[in-house]
């Protein structure tokens, strides 16, 4: 009877044991663990791409923005302008033009800051918190799409 009991559970533990030593032969590849399809142990060299080297004044088309409220890109470049401090600001010298704000814009014209960028319009007064113009908008590069997005703007 001892014996029965003993090759019962010899069997039991080789029927439990069986399937768990067929799962972890099925591994996954690490090429098919990401999104990018490659090994994960590869590593990638990032494209390299420019930053606009047109000199403020001089931009032609600006980029498009992502959506409605996004904050717009800044077409030329900003090498000789940061950092950018409190007291040191070159964008505010053709950006805050409160008298431009709602004009039509022609070519070459430097896009006026918005009013919640003001404290007081009227006073030409920039709220304090605002003049980290990098905080929010970014130089403008040539690069390519990482993926493709399938996202309409709203009509």
């Amino acid at each position: 009877m001892r014996k029965r009991i003993l090759w019962g559970a010899a069997l039991a533990t080789l029927v439990v044991a069986l399937p768990v030593t067929a799962v972890q032969d099925q591994a996954i590849p690490d090429d098919a663990l990401g999104l990018s399809k490659t090994s994960v142990y590869d590593v990638p060299d990032p494209a390299v791409f420019a930053y606009s080297d047109a000199d403020a004044g001089s931009v032609g088309k600006r980029a498009e923005r992502s959506y409605h409220t996004a904050p717009p890109m800044i077409p030329h470049s900003i090498v000789d302008m940061v950092p950018i401090t409190q007291d040191a600001n070159l964008c505010k010298d053709c950006h805050v033009v409160p008298e431009m704000i709602g004009q039509k814009l022609t070519q070459g014209m430097p896009v006026p800051a918005p009013v919640s960028h003001f404290v007081s319009v009227k006073k030409g007064q920039l709220h304090m918190g605002r003049w980290n113009c990098t905080q929010c908008h970014a130089p403008q590069a040539k690069v390519d799409v990482l993926v493709q997005s399938t996202f309409k703007k709203a009509r």
